[in-house]
Order: C-alpha cells, then structure tokens, then sequence
C-alpha cells in the first residue's frame, strides 16, 4: 500500500502557502532542492501533476487542489497531537479581529497549525471590515487585529507591503463592458481603490454585487458575476489573478497596500504575544 509523508504534504503546502520553493525551504530548514524533490515525489506517488506556474505565481492543478484541501486538516491534526506532548504549554485566550479575505485564507492554515502547537490557547476570531475592527479595538474588543491600510494605525507593527490584484472566479475571464464588479461596502479600501483606479483609467464599470465576506464575494466571482480586487496574499485557491481581460482593454494598475499587526488589549498576555508572532512570520515570508 502507498503511503503519503507527512514531510512531503508539509511541503508541498508551504510551498504554495508561502509562493516559493525558497521561502518554503527556509521555513523547513531543508535545501530548495530537497523540497522541490519532495513534491517531485509526491506527483510520482499519485500520479497527477500538482503545481503549475503561472508567471510569477504558484498555482494548483484541480488535483493540487483536492490534496491541498485534504492535508490541511491532516496535518493540523498531527500538530494538535505533537502539541499535547509540549513541555511548556501557553494557556489563555486570544480575541482576534481579521479582514474576511484574510480569515478565509489564513484560518484553514496558519490558525489551525497555530491552533495545533498551542491547544491551550482558546481562539476568538471575529471578521470585519479594517475600520470595523480598528473601532473595536478602541473599544477593548481585541487582544490583537489585522488589517489593511494606506497609512500606518497609531502603534501598529507593518508586516508587509502587498500588492493589489485583479481577482475573478474563471481562469479565462470574459465580460461585457462596462466591467462588472463584486466588491465590499463602502468603506473597504480595495472598494474605493478600485472606483479611483477605473475612474482615473475611464474605464466604463458597474457594480453588480456588494458583499464584506469573502466567501459570498468567491461564490459570485465563480458564479461569473465580475471581478474584484484583494491583496495577492488573501487570494484563496480556487479564484484567478487577472492581468488584463482581452488584447484591447488592459485593468488598471492599483498599487500596493500595507498590512498591519495591532496589539490592544492587557499588555501581558502571553498567548497575544505568541499569536501575534506567528502571524507575522507566517505574513512576511509569503510573496
């Protein structure tokens, strides 16, 4: 019988976690070759082509796709298992406040595997707007938040810089002008950079869907309501980067943004601090 290494889906998992064969080394401490092997050996093992580059992006094959989605919760659950047998364990609880985009992105990753090595650190994770959550913050809802920002909150710790993508539902997108959009409410800056962008560009646009989740904002872009934009680290697997939309009509370029780490809350809070430091490394390493 074949067994899958739990090494190898580790890495294969980093690897399009982080868009890197590099980055993902570094993080496993093993040789880029090493992790390129492993996913060589992977591919073997099942048969099936896993990864695909596209430009400068790492993407999943549908076959990719089924085993990224299964590893997840298998190696949460070996993380959760190794961390009962910890040493020293971090006990408390943690309010954490993150945009939609990223919930849907980091909590079936670097959550669940924070939730594994620290079983003893109880989550609250509530999803908002950025200003949303930085109101709440003020208010003493969080322990710690991220967000997005054009300009750097008071006390706020930069992770990255992150550039804004043009994100729709299908691998080859069409559309009727003007260009239909599925966007968050009023007061999401990727709404209003986007607005600014197609205005400044006059490019014709319509808003057909409006949405703060990402989740209803996924099932409308698959569904091929139109196109919106996210920072390239929330992309979640089954949307596409669009460069442009047809030899004629090139998308305007919308820039960068900066993402944010905040600590509010009770200044010890040792399970705060834990969380907030595996954000950050996790948030820094990714392309």
């Amino acid at each position: 019988m074949k067994h899958l290494s739990l090494d190898a889906l580790r890495a294969f998992v980093t690897v399009f976690d982080l868009q890197s064969y590099t980055k993902a080394a570094e993080r496993m401490s093993r040789s880029q070759p090493a992790i390129s092997l492993q996913i060589k050996r992977l591919e073997d093992l099942l048969n099936q082509s896993l990864i695909v580059r596209e430009g400068t992006s790492i993407k999943l094959t549908a076959a990719g796709l089924d085993l990224y989605q299964g590893a997840l919760p298998l190696l949460a659950q070996h993380d959760q298992l190794m961390g009962r047998f910890a040493t020293e364990q971090v006990t408390g609880q943690v309010r954490l406040g993150i945009p939609s985009e990223f919930a849907t992105a980091l909590l079936p990753r670097i959550l669940g595997q924070f939730a594994g090595s620290y079983p003893q650190i109880t989550l609250e994770v509530t999803s908002a707007l950025s200003r949303d959550l930085r109101l709440g913050a003020s208010r003493g809802s969080f322990d710690v938040i991220l967000t997005v920002a054009e300009q750097a909150p008071e006390n706020a710790i930069k992770v990255k810089e992150d550039a804004l993508v043009w994100v729709s539902g299908r691998a080859d997108p069409a559309y009727a002008a003007p260009v239909p959009l599925v966007l968050a409410s009023e007061g999401c800056v990727y709404r209003r950079r986007t607005l600014g962008a197609l205005k400044e560009a006059n490019i014709p646009h319509r808003i057909t869907y409006t949405n703060n989740d990402l989740t209803g904002i996924s099932s409308a872009l698959r569904s091929g309501l139109g196109f919106t934009v996210l920072a390239r680290s929330s992309v979640p697997p089954e949307l596409f980067e669009v460069k442009k939309l047809d030899r004629q009509i090139a998308l305007p370029e919308l820039g960068t943004i900066n993402i944010f780490l905040e600590r509010h809350g009770q200044a010890q809070n040792a399970a705060a601090e834990h969380l907030q430091s595996y954000l950050h490394e996790f948030l820094s390493h990714q392309n």
